[in-house]
This record gives structure tokens, sequence and C-alpha cells, in this order.
């Protein structure tokens, strides 16, 4: 899992090493190339993109554009967030988008302990 620029390595070192997959928040794609992402392709693991509707470097439609060439990847779009997502709903958001992916049927997450 990677976050911003974090996600660059994800996507450009990723099928390099034996991982389950990718889950990616906030990607930017300013250094991961298309070629980067078409190795997902071959790697055939899966790839996880949640974009914020505001995010500052790229933007949801355009995040489904760019992960088209990998037709496994899912792009995942949230409503109102902004790229750091910042705050109690961003977070619980994302934690449960998290977890959901990783182990399905685990959400939602508790509240209080």
């Amino acid at each position: 899992m990677g976050w911003s620029f974090g996600t660059e390595l994800a996507i450009k070192y990723g099928p390099d090493h034996d991982i389950a997959g990718a889950i990616l928040l906030s990607p930017p794609l300013h250094r991961a190339t298309e070629a980067d992402l078409r190795r997902w392709n071959e790697f055939a693991r899966p790839l996880v993109a949640l974009v914020p509707e505001l995010d500052d470097f790229l933007v949801p439609a355009a995040a489904m554009e760019r992960f088209s060439v990998v037709p496994h990847a899912q792009v995942l779009a949230f409503d109102g967030e902004k790229h750091l997502w910042v705050g109690e709903n961003a977070t619980a958001r994302v934690l449960n988008t998290v977890a959901e992916t990783v182990i399905p049927g685990s959400t939602p997450l508790p509240t209080e302990y």
C-alpha cells in the first residue's frame, strides 16, 4: 500500500516483488509511466486505486483513463474527499475500503473499543 508519491513506487516496483497486490491512496501518476502500469497486466495481481474527487494531482475521471491500460485495475472514486484524506470521515472511508479490499466481509470496522 502506498499513499501519494509512495504509490509511484508501488506501481513501478511492485511487479518485481512477491506481493499479493497493491492499494494506492491518492496516486498522482507523475513518475509512473504507462509502461509501468502495463507491467501489472503480466503480473496479474490486484491493483486498487482510491482516488479523491478533489485531488490536487489526479481526479477520478483522469485516473480511470490512465489506469484503463490495466483492465483488472480498480479505480474507486471518493466524492468530496481531498488528496490528504483529512478528517475522521475520510479516514474511516479509507480504512474501511482498505480492510474490505484485503479481507472481504471485514467491514464496517468498529468505531468503539
